[in-house]
């Protein structure tokens, strides 16, 4: 069985978190990988003293993403309209450990309610259109994809990825007898209504899935470790 890696995704609210308290969480928790969307510059500065490996594309509004790591990855974006996805791949030369590459997909879907570009639903739809291609055209059996769905359950956006990849925090959730937890609010403090963080996965096995406090962002953090399933073992769910 490969060694497991630490994985946090979380969106840092126009990069709004606070940053102090984002290096105490990386090195409390000792992620692995953290795949963060909405990131400003102080953000990307203090979580790079860290992770230092991957690539951190930090901006004023909310298109700063970005993908750091505690060892080297292989970062490329993912071409979609508006807003490219971000991929890293973990290699066992680089991640002892691992027995095979796993193949990690950052996105932050358009909101549904944003008004640039307009329409926001055919912006989605193509994003959505594009990323199934990239994964028709760069197949992978070990791949997760994170981030900011800017979709609940229920919603097409979601059953899209669903039909392809499994949502972690359920099966966890079921896994463990509790109840799945939503992400995001109206505000840093308010209480999270909506469950629109997503991470899904294929050839994977997660465990240890918990939704986490990101000091000053209005979305809470993914946290949970992973490892990729041995070729020909059973679905763990």
């Amino acid at each position: 069985m490969s060694k497991s890696v630490r994985v946090l995704s979380g969106n840092l609210w126009f990069g709004r978190a606070d940053p102090d308290a984002l290096v105490a969480l990386l090195r409390q928790y000792e992620v692995d990988v953290f795949a963060t969307q909405e990131l400003g510059f102080e953000c990307a500065e203090a979580i790079s003293e860290v992770l230092p490996y991957g690539c951190l594309e930090p901006h004023e509004t909310f298109q700063g993403m970005g993908i750091a790591a505690s060892a080297p990855i292989d970062y490329s974006r993912i071409p979609l309209e508006f807003r490219p996805a971000r991929r890293a791949v973990l290699d066992p030369k680089d991640w002892h450990g691992l027995t095979r590459p796993l193949d990690l997909v950052n996105v932050h879907f358009q909101a549904p309610h944003s008004m640039s570009p307009f329409p926001s639903f055919r912006v989605r739809s193509k994003q959505a259109s594009r990323l199934e291609q990239f994964f028709d055209a760069e197949p992978s059996d070990a791949r997760l994809v994170v981030g900011d769905y800017n979709a609940a359950p229920g919603w097409p956006l979601y059953h899209r990825m669903a039909r392809r990849f499994t949502d972690q925090a359920v099966v966890s959730a079921r896994r463990e007898g509790r109840e799945v937890e939503p992400t995001w609010g109206p505000g840093g403090e308010s209480r999270r209504l909506f469950r629109i963080d997503q991470a899904m996965g294929a050839g994977v096995f997660v465990e240890n899935f918990r939704v986490i406090d990101l000091p000053g962002s209005d979305h809470s953090g993914l946290l949970f470790d992973c490892t990729p399933e041995e070729l020909g073992d059973e679905d763990h769910a």
